[in-house]
């Protein structure tokens, strides 16, 4: 279930990480072109929040990266993280790297957006980062923004209207300082079709339980930008019945005005993928066009091939890409088998998101589970997922080896058969990233979009180096 309140907070958090001058990292034989976007942190150790009981802090560690890039400058690309992950609660800063050759080479921004303490902002930690460019070249970051016990959190943007290189002080879009509010899971959107607009959206808990009856909800809400990110707007967009909620809303426009918002929904027992549309610009809001079952947010763990009792954090949530100047919108998500394993969900819309395709699983994945599936489209149609899994484990319950892999489709998407699979990066050791309070942090999100001849993934790794244990790589192919 979505955990109102406190216990929320334990499976909401996510890494950043700092960008720095990028070296070619060798690609594996028959794989894609790898580089390195991200090494050692630049930031203090002792610049964030003391040190307390039941809080550890990984330094040099960058998770969750999200990926964008400039409209009319395809090679322009911008990946924003979380930096130095604690083990609850997010991360001691945010990272940001840009490219300017489709992800071949990576220099980090100027100044990194004041999200938090060590970014010189307000609040203890940041995490959930997000970033979209605008038709003008502006780049816009989201954050989640907290103290670190979680009774304050923030929705934060900022800008840099230089696509990435220097940023300016956070706007806030919503702020809570009380527990029965918990703000959650941003995601921030430039509309390519009109210039100027930016959405960003996000979950609010509004948790009024006693210890005896649970009364919760968690709406979605949204806020909205005419001006390039410089001012916003934001109200409450779409409710949901007491004790149920959302996560991990992303919003995507559509040529002709359409908007739709991909969301995760539970209840107390259930949960489900579903996409919502509006075609008065966010003002109203349809039942769910998309509507299926899907595991639990943040619980089940994704199952661990070795049964060691070091489980695999699951937060994976439900993303779309629409192919650009249509109204094709692909979705995926994580799927749930019967035997438990996670795997690659696919769904196709041709109309805008009235209707959808059957849910499909589109992953390759032989034997065990294909984890934290992201998604992409380009202008000719071509889709791309990249997902983790865990085909190269070994009998050792001491390691956990991962790879990386993506699946490109050129028509006919909706049949598994259309789907071509090819090694991205791996094995690496997932037993080394960051071990959260719901299990090792091998990513909730990662970044992919359309380079127009290709893709380009930002994504995180474990490097073997005690010192350095997480790192992000990019792969174009």
């Amino acid at each position: 279930m979505i955990r109102p309140s406190r216990a929320l907070l334990a499976a909401a958090a996510v890494l950043l990480a700092a960008g720095t001058v990028a070296q070619p990292a060798a690609a594996t034989p028959g794989s894609a072109v790898v580089r390195q976007v991200s090494g050692v942190s630049p930031l203090p150790a002792d610049c964030g929040p003391p040190p307390a009981d039941g809080y550890t802090l990984n330094p040099n560690t960058e998770v969750l990266p999200m990926l964008a890039r400039d409209p009319y400058r395809a090679e322009r690309l911008v990946t924003v993280f979380q930096q130095d992950r604690w083990n609850r609660y997010g991360s001691n800063g945010t990272g940001v790297a840009v490219s300017d050759d489709g992800g071949l080479t990576w220099q980090p921004s100027k100044n990194r957006p004041a999200f938090s303490l060590c970014d010189g902002g307000d609040y203890e930690v940041a995490t959930d980062h997000w970033v979209t460019v605008t038709p003008s070249g502006t780049a816009v970051a989201a954050s989640l923004a907290m103290s670190r016990a979680g009774d304050v959190t923030a929705i934060l943007v900022s800008r840099s209207g230089d696509g990435g290189g220097t940023w300016e002080a956070p706007v806030t879009l919503q702020r809570d300082d009380n527990v029965r509010f918990f703000n959650d899971r941003p995601s921030v959107t430039a509309d390519p079709y009109r210039p100027g607009t930016v959405y960003a959206v996000w979950d609010r808990i509004d948790d009024q339980s006693t210890s005896t009856d649970p009364n919760w909800v968690q709406p979605v809400y949204l806020a909205k930008s005419t001006d390039d990110g410089r001012t916003w707007t934001t109200s409450k967009v779409y409710d949901v019945p007491v004790n149920s909620g959302v996560i991990g809303t992303q919003l995507v426009p559509l040529p002709d005005g359409t908007l739709l918002i991909a969301m995760h929904h539970e209840t107390i027992t259930e949960g489900s993928t579903q996409v919502i549309r509006s075609t008065d610009g966010g003002r109203t809001w349809s039942a769910p066009t998309l509507n299926v079952p899907a595991p639990l947010a943040v619980g089940p763990r994704i199952p661990d091939p070795d049964d060691s009792g070091d489980p695999i954090r699951n937060a994976a949530l439900p993303l779309l890409a629409a192919q650009p100047g249509t109204r094709v919108v692909n979705a995926v998500w994580q799927s749930q088998d019967a035997d438990g394993t996670f795997h690659v969900a696919y769904s196709r819309s041709a109309d805008g998101g009235k209707s959808w395709s059957s849910p499909v699983r589109v992953d390759k994945t032989p034997t065990g589970s294909a984890a934290v599936p992201v998604v992409a489209a380009s202008r000719t149609g071509t889709v791309a997922i990249t997902y983790y899994d865990f085909r190269n484990n070994t009998p050792d319950p001491a390691t956990l080896p991962t790879d990386l892999w993506a699946i490109t489709c050129e028509s006919g998407c909706t049949k598994p058969s259309a789907w071509r699979e090819q090694h991205v990066e791996g094995p690496f050791d997932t037993r080394k990233v960051p071990l959260t309070s719901v299990g090792r942090l091998l990513n909730d999100y990662t970044g992919l979009v359309s380079t127009g001849s290709g893709f380009t993934a930002v994504y995180g790794v474990a490097t073997g180096d005690a010192a350095n244990p997480v790192d992000l790589h990019s792969a174009t192919f």
